[in-house]
């Protein structure tokens, strides 16, 4: 017989709890308890949900730091920032701009007007009509790929396997740029050489100028070499690097509700999986939802599994390319990312606080078994007043 125990919860003040049912069957006289659970969502941004980001930013920061600080003198290690930006105004058009003169003097746009800084124009086309929304778009689809190929590129150049973590970051405009930092010197002449082509000094050989769909670089990069004498700096680098992480994405970044709008249709123009989102195999706005029944003359609760269409509803059952269409405008790769041999993983990092939060939980007998299975939402028993779901 089944039946509904005491919602149990754990700790924290998650945005948007995931309901997850716990159903524990005694193998030995086949009873089963039900209990419902709501379960952190996990977000990264923390516009979305604070707390589930400030976990994730602790993650980040442990996981930066075992790389960029030396274990054993626990002092930072040499290291370059890397800055490389998106194409310009010569590419995609020109954009509303907010310029501060050397006098602190807020400059005229090339609208012949002065913007505020929360003006919602800056970033936004000065003739959106003109404006190469496909170009752009089609950038972000290929800046993590450029960026790999750049960092081949510098590690030939170099002579030496580079330990990397990047983080990409959102313009007004839409397009992305990265930073990235990098154990090690890095010349500006070398990232020069490698974005714009040009001699290898060491070798004597050509190298043509990084590129991914036909796609380079921005004129604005940079390498910034920082030295391993001042932690104070290698911590405000880290923390800068983390804060990029956290912002949100195209879509959410996005203030201008038409520049947005324009975005994501040439996004989802030129990136989408060949289907409307309405006929896309993993977009049905058919869902399938528990339906709970309660028997009157016995009191057994069941679950029936029962097909819905959400009409009006957001469809969260996306494909990957329609995810990158709608919220990345384009961009592919995770926000966060590190060279494989960059100190420890984000792995090693949550199942060592996973091992601390399970050491003094007792273990389950043997003829227990448990089953998890998640809800369509959270019921209002898990969001009553003092319940915080974790």
């Amino acid at each position: 017989m089944s039946n509904v125990a005491t919602p149990t919860l754990g700790v924290g003040e998650c945005s948007h709890p995931v309901a997850l049912r716990r159903t524990v069957e005694d193998l030995r006289t086949g009873n089963k308890t039900a209990t419902e659970h709501a379960k952190r969502c996990g977000a990264r941004i923390e516009a979305r949900c604070p707390s589930c980001s400030a976990l994730y930013r602790g993650d980040a920061f442990q996981v930066i730091r075992t790389g960029l600080f030396n274990p054993a003198t626990k002092l930072p290690k040499l290291f370059t920032m890397v800055t490389l930006t998106a194409p310009g105004s010569d590419r995609f058009g020109e954009t509303h701009v907010r310029h501060i003169s050397e006098k602190g003097h807020v400059q005229r746009c090339s609208c012949k007007k002065y913007h505020n800084e929360n003006d919602l124009l800056l970033g936004t086309p000065v003739d959106p009509e003109t404006y190469n929304y496909a170009g752009a778009t089609a950038f972000n689809a290929n800046a993590s790929r450029l960026f790999a190929v750049t960092m081949q590129k510098l590690s030939r150049i170099l002579g030496r396997k580079l330990q990397v973590v990047r983080v990409v970051e959102f313009q007004k405009r839409g397009l992305v740029h990265v930073h990235a930092l990098v154990l090690g010197t890095v010349t500006q002449r070398s990232l020069e050489i490698v974005v714009r082509g040009g001699k290898n000094l060491r070798t004597g050989r050509t190298i043509a100028a990084a590129q991914s769909g036909g796609w380079m670089w921005g004129p604005q990069c940079q390498a910034d070499v920082k030295s391993s004498a001042n932690p104070g700096e290698a911590i405000f680098y880290l923390v800068k690097v983390v804060k990029y992480a956290l912002k949100d994405t195209g879509k959410g970044e996005c203030k201008n509700y038409r520049h947005g709008r324009r975005m994501h249709d040439a996004a989802e123009t030129g990136l989408r999986c060949g289907k409307s989102i309405y006929e896309c195999e993993h977009g049905s706005r058919w869902s399938a939802v528990d339906v709970k029944d309660t028997d009157e003359t016995t009191g057994e609760i069941t679950y029936t599994r029962s097909k819905v269409y959400l009409q009006g509803k957001k469809v969260s059952y996306t494909c990957r390319k329609h995810r990158r269409a709608i919220e990345g405008w384009g961009f592919r790769g995770h926000v966060l990312a590190k060279s494989r041999n960059w100190g420890c993983t984000f792995r090693g990092v949550r199942e060592r606080r996973q091992s601390w939060a399970n050491a003094n939980k007792p273990s389950l007998p043997t003829y227990l078994l448990v089953t998890w299975k998640r809800l369509p939402e959270v019921p209002l028993s898990l969001l009553a007043l003092g319940n915080s779901p974790p």
